[in-house]
């Protein structure tokens, strides 16, 4: 007979957690990861692409482990991010949905997260070479800079966003001993200063209201103009210089066809063009390398690019 309370109803025992609140705290914390951003750190591959070696396993599976470690070294630049910027998450069109801003996710069970993501990472990093881990390191703590300071300060925030995003690269060359060519630094260093301007630009239009200003960052109504001018020069710059990649040596040496490549120019300048223009109609709702991900125009112009540098192979 079940125990009765001072009313002598039966006293009822407390139920166990159920399944359903355990897959949201699981879910909770996998967003906390953002694991729609890792795709960013297939960046870390294009050496080996560009240097045609992915048919060498040795090479490819540093070059995936790579991966992994910048999947989780980003993972915890997040949460880190998160912990500090809670507060303005809050007070954000769609960052006060995320985990920690909206209470699914303790500071403690994110601190906890964290670092366990460290102790995976400085496990897996003496199997790579010494210049990737400097490299992931500074990609680290750039990340954490960005997130105390840098990102307040107007023209620094796109510029360190880019330079992260170039990091991936030498990290990918460090990982695998593959050199990372001039050109090939040049174009992604114009290439992703205009995605970044495009991310920037889209929070202007989409977020600032009238003579205001976006939490956290040094920006005004009237910098748009000056952050489309960067981000879409920027742009046709990358395509300048991969139309003059075209006429060196090393492009002769990797491809029989190579005057075939042209064709990836004018991909590329509808595509620039293409995110500009949806951005300035304020559809531009992410990050643009995510936007891609979702978007069929963008991924059919990878297609044509893929099979445009195959076919010349």
């Amino acid at each position: 007979m079940p125990p009765l309370n001072d009313y002598g109803a039966a006293v009822r025992s407390p139920r166990p957690p159920s399944a359903a609140a355990g897959l949201t705290a699981a879910r909770a914390m996998l967003h906390l990861l953002r694991p729609h951003h890792w795709v960013k750190n297939l960046l870390v591959l294009l050496p080996v692409l560009l240097a045609h070696r992915w048919g060498d396993l040795a090479v490819t599976r540093k070059a995936l482990l790579a991966v992994v470690c910048f999947c989780l070294t980003a993972s915890a630049g997040y949460i880190t991010n998160d912990l500090l910027d809670v507060d303005a998450d809050r007070k954000h069109a769609t960052k006060r949905l995320r985990p920690l801003a909206v209470g699914e996710v303790s500071t403690r069970a994110a601190v906890a997260l964290g670092c366990g993501l460290f102790v995976v990472v400085f496990t897996l990093l003496p199997r790579l070479s010494l210049a990737f881990r400097i490299c992931l390191l500074v990609y680290f703590f750039v990340s954490i800079l960005y997130s105390l300071y840098l990102k307040k300060k107007v023209l620094l925030d796109i510029c360190t966003l880019a330079g992260l995003y170039t990091i991936r690269l030498f990290a990918g060359g460090a990982a695998t001993n593959i050199r990372i060519s001039e050109w090939t630094v040049a174009f992604a260093m114009f290439c992703f200063l205009g995605l970044a301007a495009v991310k920037r630009y889209a929070e202007l239009q989409a977020l600032l209201p009238e003579g205001g200003r976006l939490v956290r960052r040094g920006y005004e109504p009237s910098d748009q103009s000056t952050v489309h001018i960067l981000g879409l020069s920027s742009m046709m710059l990358a395509v300048l210089v991969l139309a003059l990649y075209l006429h060196s040596p090393e492009v002769t040496a990797l491809y029989r066809h190579p005057d075939a490549l042209w064709l990836i120019c004018p991909v590329l300048l509808y595509w620039f063009a293409r995110i500009w223009i949806i951005a300035g109609r304020g559809k531009m709702n992410s990050d643009p390398i995510l936007f891609a991900l979702r978007d069929r125009t963008s991924l059919l112009a990878a297609a044509v690019i893929v099979a445009i540098g195959l076919m010349c192979k």
